[in-house]
């Protein structure tokens, strides 16, 4: 009987450790929607990242990190991924994202709160160094995508900023191509240097950049735009975490009985 009992005791604990191991992460998708109107403006690869909260991408006012600069020059993720390593789990949504494109990735991330909050950067185009990013790193939690308490999140991006760092010129700016527009960056980082700072822009800010002249700025007026895009973010496990918990352990505790009930029958 002791042995018995001791199995049996082995057994419960390695079905609560499994069972708690199948809650320790969940599959998050996130999608990404480029809302400008057809003939509007562009977006860069979707930098992504779940962190703590602790992973500020910028502040208003402030000078741009050497990532932010990256992204917002030139649309390269790389620098702000590997200031972001040791932070959380990030990653990249699709290549250009035209208007009314969307383009998605899906990141595995933990539930135990290393990973509650969400962040994303890309550039926008045709610019010199405007992005748009979320300057708050608690502005968006996924607490109740992980704990099943919703399935899915969905919120829109209003702001477009200007990172100061590069002066506005659609001589050097990045992305003319795509727009007919010459005769634009040829290689990274050729605009001249602002030495400025962080500072939210909107409406017609393509009037007032350098070589303006016999550009059509209006079509990327972001007064036009109703959003400059939505990002939707659904939990896709394969099991929702809360019911792997609670479901696991009490199935394998009764079956745990059944053996024990058969085997005193028998005897």
């Amino acid at each position: 009987m002791k042995n018995a009992k001791t199995t049996s005791a082995l057994a419960i604990g390695t079905a609560l450790i499994l069972a708690s191991s199948i809650t320790s992460a969940a599959e998050i998708q996130v999608k990404f929607t480029n809302n400008a109107p057809a003939d509007g403006t562009y977006l860069t690869p979707v930098w992504a990242g779940f962190h703590d909260g602790t992973f500020d991408t910028f502040d208003v006012g402030g000078t741009a990190s050497a990532g932010l600069e990256a992204i917002a020059e030139d649309g390269n993720v790389m620098p702000l991924s590997n200031s972001f390593s040791g932070s959380g789990v990030d990653g990249v949504l699709g290549g250009l994202v035209a208007p009314t494109q969307t383009v998605s990735n899906t990141f595995t991330v933990s539930e135990d709160g290393s990973n509650n909050y969400f962040s994303y950067a890309s550039m926008l185009l045709p610019s010199s160094d405007f992005f748009i990013a979320n300057s708050n790193p608690l502005a968006f939690s996924i607490a109740s995508l992980l704990d099943g308490t919703i399935s899915r999140l969905s919120f829109d991006v209003f702001a477009v900023y200007d990172a100061g760092t590069e002066i506005n010129n659609f001589a050097t700016s990045a992305g003319n191509p795509i727009f007919g527009i010459a005769p634009g960056q040829s290689g990274p980082n050729q605009g001249a240097d602002e030495n400025g700072v962080i500072t939210k822009v909107g409406g017609l800010a393509f009037a007032s950049f350098l070589n303006v002249a016999g550009i059509d700025t209006e079509r990327f007026n972001f007064d036009n735009f109703s959003s400059i895009a939505t990002i939707e973010l659904t939990n896709v496990s394969a099991v929702p975490v809360p019911a792997a918990a609670f479901m696991f352990a009490p199935a394998l505790l009764g079956f745990l009985g059944l053996r024990r009930k058969a085997k005193n029958s028998v005897a």
